[in-house]
């Protein structure tokens, strides 16, 4: 079982059993933090709607912090607040955090990195800003690198059952602002997609829902708004 609490934007927790794992906490409210419990906190990048400095505080409040960062953000701000450790990731890296908790992060077609975390047979994967980012103004050489690098940096997950996947759906690509959420969708196994990074209020997700391109598996997409929770097998 894992429980999902949506903290607002990109910024999300999963507790399981055993762990919980904070992914881009930018601003909002976290939710209880079990102190027997190990406790991860994953930053994807640097980029303001990501990344919050406050989250290094919970060293000083949680007995068994670990910190996962992207290269990009600053380690000074870390060691200001006590942080004494903490991995630093980058794109390939594919590494064991402990003897049943694996972690990919995979390169970023914006800055720093994705997620995919394996704990005990589950599998959650935290895009960031992993995403075929397509702007109106691009030119076509523009367009087919961005598909390039994202048709490449998403072949990590291939293979792999992803129980629970948050995915950028962010309405200021205006017309290709499904684009991404939809390759996912199409080319890996994913049981739980759960837009995020909207840009838009969530009623943005019940039109994506109805689109054509979106039959298939319009039963996956989970709508989260901020404060919201939802309990998964």
């Amino acid at each position: 079982m894992m429980i999902i609490n949506c903290i607002g934007h990109s910024g999300f927790s999963v507790e399981t059993e055993t762990h919980m794992f904070i992914f881009d906490f930018w601003r909002g409210s976290l939710p209880r933090l079990p102190m027997k419990k190990k406790l991860y906190v994953f930053v994807s990048h640097s980029h303001e709607d990501h990344f919050n400095p406050n989250i290094f505080s919970l060293c000083r409040e949680h007995p068994n912090v670990h910190y996962i960062l992207s290269n990009d953000v600053p380690l000074a701000e870390a060691r200001v607040r006590g942080v004494t450790e903490c991995v630093v990731a980058e794109g390939g890296m594919d590494i064991r955090l402990e003897s049943r908790l694996r972690l990919k992060a995979l390169p970023s077609t914006d800055i720093g990195v994705a997620y995919l975390v394996c704990l005990n047979g589950r599998n959650i994967f935290h895009a960031g800003d992993l995403n075929l980012w397509l702007w109106d103004d691009m030119s076509e050489s523009e367009i087919y690198d961005m598909h390039m690098r994202f048709r490449e940096y998403t072949r990590g997950l291939r293979g792999f059952q992803i129980d629970t996947a948050f995915l950028p759906l962010d309405t200021r690509l205006g017309i290709y602002y499904t684009k991404g959420f939809e390759y996912y969708m199409k080319n890996f196994r994913i049981n739980h997609a759960i837009p995020m990074h909207l840009y838009a209020p969530s009623t943005v997700v019940d039109d994506f829902r109805y689109m054509p391109s979106a039959r298939d598996y319009s039963d996956r997409i989970i709508k989260m708004d901020a404060g919201s929770r939802v309990t998964l097998p």
